[in-house]
């Protein structure tokens, strides 16, 4: 992976909670290429340890991801080897996208949640839908663009 990658992730999250071993393993590099990227940027080191946790799911995903132009959210914290983002929080594991969903309309999702928009993995909340609201958008569009 690239020196920027792992710079950027160093960056966007908080450096004391990411280990080289993760992030190494996240970005298929060294650990010595990290442990360079860290001391480049004059980041602290990974402080293993007991973090407090947030109180809620809605803090949990707040604190994870931050709003980026254009009213998108973009995800600060882990994710599948495909880029997934991912929510770990009081031993419920779920993509950030359910999350988001949820928090949104209030309601669990039904099947895979999207984004509707063109956004690279965007977990803004209003911008995500279930399969029962893509089924719906479809019936709406003419038959030779459904297509």
């Amino acid at each position: 992976m690239s020196w920027e990658a792992i710079t950027r992730a160093l960056q966007n999250g908080d450096p004391r909670e990411l280990s080289d071993r993760a992030l190494a393993a996240a970005h298929g590099c060294s650990e010595g290429l990290v442990a360079r990227a860290r001391r480049t940027l004059r980041l602290p080191g990974y402080r293993p340890g007991k973090r407090s946790c947030p109180q809620t799911l809605r803090q949990a995903f707040m604190e994870r991801s931050r709003e980026v132009a254009g009213g998108h959210r973009e995800w600060r914290a882990q994710t599948t080897e495909s880029g997934v983002p991912v929510l770990s929080w009081r031993g419920l594991h779920v993509t950030a996208g359910r999350v988001a969903f949820k928090l949104d309309t209030g309601r669990d999702a039904e099947g895979n949640v999207k984004a509707t928009c063109t956004y690279p993995h965007c977990v803004a909340p209003g911008h995500q839908a279930d399969r029962p609201m893509r089924e719906a958008l479809r019936a709406e569009l003419p038959a030779e663009v459904a297509a």
